[in-house]
């Protein structure tokens, strides 16, 4: 069959030569007798035919598209990587005496990670004994013993746990003599994190003490006034063919009336008037009209779910900082829908976009895990092209991580 070529076209020879063993003579002339010794140190290999060395850092480049998709099926190491770029992100901006807002979207946590914690534990201990453990680690003790109490409600430690410095690159071993992060001269690490969690499905202090030390968990919420009439079908479930519709553009889109009690009296006010003698409680609790009736039940639905607030104070964007990475936990830690996570992203982007940015000169990087989650849902997907078309001028990077490509924008 004749082949079609294309730009992804590769030679037919090409894994062969990739699996080409380096010649001791071509080694020899760079002072190395193994192929390995390229990757040790700050960088990621070399080149063989002039020596020259790719380093592990990419340069943050100020007015350009910032913009990485890690690609791969699940295991590959995507959600590693990003984990990685968020550390040296804030290392780089926070050792040049810089600041950057850093916010990572967290799909899921990682119940196997506790088994490699005790894993670690019993090497330490193996190898090196139980004082030095104590001395050395006293984190890792204490909160294994906390497990073994407490589980199941224990034992659920996120992707992007920062407060937990990354064991398993130390048990990672590449030879005989050097782990991970010995060959590139690394060094685990604990990072300042802020934890946001919405409809919190457990105790915030048990969520804390799964994803380590120097850790806030708070809880985040929505304020009324940053909810449009889109986002109020969404999380309410509004049949659009309704008369209620009609009076939720007017009042709550159009004349921005954002408080479900003002909402229902200015609704009653001026399009069911009163009777002589009646006031504006007595329609609200009296009336038989079905308009009035959705309209008091979904005020009730609004007020009654803790994932919205009227106190602009304590929505979830007001605790970002840029002093701490920032993570948004969509694990299940979290109750919500695949939809609602869209909502609350595209608030997020609106946010920094809108707002943020106007008061704050300083770069953004948004790190998102599972992406394909975001954009499956319309407002989701225009989140992401918002910052696809504005990130260059506004200095806004997305990291995105997906198995999938199907849904995305080209």
């Amino acid at each position: 069959m004749e082949s079609i070529h294309s730009n992804w076209w590769v030679p037919d020879d090409f894994l062969a030569r990739l699996r080409k063993r380096v010649s001791p003579e071509k080694l020899a002339q760079y002072g190395m007798n193994d192929i390995r010794q390229a990757y040790y140190g700050p960088y990621l290999g070399l080149r063989l035919d002039d020596g020259s060395r790719a380093p592990q850092f990419l340069p943050y480049k100020a007015g350009f598209a910032n913009h990485i998709l890690f690609l791969g099926r699940s295991g590959y190491g995507k959600t590693s990587i990003m984990r990685a770029l968020a550390e040296g992100l804030y290392d780089y901006f926070y050792l040049n005496g810089r600041k950057a807002l850093i916010i990572v979207i967290e799909a899921k946590y990682d119940k196997p990670k506790v088994q490699k914690l005790k894993e670690f534990r019993n090497y330490i201990v193996d190898h090196f004994g139980y004082d030095y453990l104590q001395e050395n680690y006293p984190w890792l003790e204490s909160y294994l013993q906390d497990y073994y109490r407490k589980r199941p409600l224990l034992g659920k430690i996120g992707d992007f746990a920062f407060g937990w410095p990354n064991v398993e690159g130390m048990m990672t071993k590449v030879d005989a003599n050097h782990n991970q992060f010995q060959r590139h001269r690394l060094k685990p690490a604990i990072y300042p994190s802020t934890r946001i969690v919405f409809r919190p499905t457990r105790d915030l202090s048990l969520i804390a003490r799964d994803n380590g030390m120097n850790v806030q968990v708070v809880e985040g919420k929505l304020s009324y006034d940053r909810l449009e009439v889109k986002d109020l079908i969404k999380f309410m479930y509004v049949n659009t063919q309704t008369n209620y519709m009609r009076l939720l553009d007017i009042y709550w889109g159009q004349k921005r009336i954002r408080d479900p009690d003002r909402f229902l009296k200015e609704v009653i006010r001026n399009e069911y008037p009163p009777r002589p003698g009646e006031t504006v409680e007595d329609v609200l609790k009296n009336s038989r009209d079905r308009t009035i009736a959705n309209l008091r039940t979904l005020m009730t639905k609004l007020k009654s779910d803790r994932l919205f607030t009227s106190d602009p104070k304590e929505e979830f964007v007001r605790k970002l900082t840029p002093d701490r990475i920032n993570v948004i936990d969509f694990s299940a830690n979290s109750h919500l829908s695949e939809e609602e996570e869209a909502v609350i992203f595209h608030n997020l982007v609106s946010y920094v976009t809108d707002e943020f940015l106007l008061k704050w000169d300083i770069p953004v990087v948004i790190i998102a895990d599972e992406i394909q989650n975001l954009a499956r849902h319309a407002l989701g997907l225009a989140a992401i092209n918002k910052i696809y078309r504005e990130g260059r001028s506004l200095e806004i990077s997305l990291i995105s991580g997906t198995q999938y490509l199907s849904g995305l924008s080209k």
